[in-house]
């Protein structure tokens, strides 16, 4: 009674052991290989974008605004030197975007008496230069 069992035990090894390591092969193969960028490249981080969007969002002229809608941006903009832009929902990074795109290129952020004046006390707020047109190395 042993040899039988061990005999089954014997075969079972000899067919389970080939079949796991077929299976880890297959999983090994069908691993994405990994991508290298390459220096210079078109790759811009999330970091940079996100600052790219910040500063694309600081150049709406507040003072052209109606006060509502001035209102709401100085809220929203506090919000993301607060929290970061993550912080924001889609439907607040829209209403900025929207606005940012009706801004003219050459329209400094704001003008007149305010500014300079910050949003959040002890931070400045950055005037806009024109989108970046150079490329980013990857971080």
């Amino acid at each position: 009674m042993t040899t039988l069992l061990l005999i089954a035990i014997g075969i079972l090894a000899g067919i389970a052991v080939p079949a796991v390591r077929a299976a880890r092969g297959r999983a090994e193969r069908q691993k994405p290989q990994r991508v290298v960028e390459l220096p210079n490249s078109a790759y811009t981080s999330k970091l940079v974008r996100d600052r790219d969007t910040r500063l694309r969002w600081a150049a709406i002229p507040l003072d052209r605004l109606h006060e509502i809608n001035r209102g709401e941006v100085e809220r929203l903009l506090e919000r993301v030197d607060t929290y970061g832009i993550d912080a924001l929902r889609p439907r607040d990074r829209s209403f900025l975007d929207a606005l940012a795109a009706r801004t003219p290129a050459d329209t400094p952020g704001r003008s007149g008496s305010d500014a300079g004046s910050p949003l959040v006390p002890g931070r400045e707020r950055t005037r806009s230069a024109s989108p970046r047109t150079e490329l980013h190395p990857p971080f």
